[in-house]
């Protein structure tokens, strides 16, 4: 007995250390979500928010979108806001849906308004390591431009490097201030709307955490987490 009681407390202080390691959690490298330089964005800020609410603590990185999917498939990463799809259901446990994103394109303004059809075989920019405007891609004919960021991409833009340049809001609108003047005269063309989930990596222990799975989903879904987001959206855009 004597032997059986020191071992089980060890036990007991191993799990508890392991409870409060801080949980891994990755953004994208897609303005407004996640600035790689800075570590800040609209995730960061959400995810922390979330976590704190939750009693848990976050260990936080940004990278390119490509590779927050694979850290989320192989359980490196447990935590992520990304757009929701189903394909991701099958490594990602969806937890909630605070927010969506619009997308559309931005071109200069002309003596009418342009359609789908009008953009085929013109160059337009694609935000690198996204697929959110892969259907307006196929739809149009469009030749798709991949850049880093739509900073990036709205400079080409203006010096006629594009036809067009992929809009995603939040963060577009910011973007389309700090760029342009009075002067520029630009139309925009609304393509659709994705919803951005919370999702909890299948391969992370946290995944088995029904306890802590039910916090972050009542955090997320509650008046307090839609008005942190709804602070962040305006924020951010």
């Amino acid at each position: 007995m004597k032997l059986v009681l020191p071992a089980a407390l060890a036990l007991l202080l191993c799990q508890g250390t392991a409870q409060a390691q801080p949980i891994p959690a990755s953004s994208q490298a897609i303005e407004p979500w996640g600035d790689p330089a800075s570590g800040d964005g609209l995730t960061p800020r959400f995810l922390r928010w979330l976590a704190g609410q939750s009693g848990l603590e976050l260990a936080q990185d940004t990278r390119p979108l490509s590779r927050v999917l694979e850290d989320l498939k192989s359980g490196r990463d447990a935590l992520a806001l990304i757009t929701a799809s189903a394909e991701r259901d099958g490594f990602g446990l969806e937890l909630c849906r605070p927010a969506e994103i619009r997308l559309s394109v931005i071109y200069r303004r002309g003596p009418r308004t342009l359609r789908t059809a009008d953009f085929n075989n013109r160059p337009v920019g694609i935000l690198r390591g996204t697929h959110t405007l892969d259907g307006f891609v196929a739809a149009s004919g469009a030749h798709p431009v991949l850049v880093n960021d739509m900073r990036q991409g709205f400079a080409m833009l203006r010096i006629g490097r594009l036809d067009a340049m992929m809009c995603v809001r939040p963060g577009c609108g910011r973007v389309l201030r700090e760029l342009f003047s009075p002067a520029d005269h630009w139309a925009e063309l609304a393509v659709s709307s994705e919803p951005m989930a919370v999702y909890v990596s299948r391969a992370h222990p946290l995944a088995r955490d029904a306890a802590a799975l039910e916090r972050l989903r009542a955090a997320c879904v509650s008046a307090a987490g839609r008005r942190e987001m709804a602070e962040l959206l305006s924020r951010y855009d």
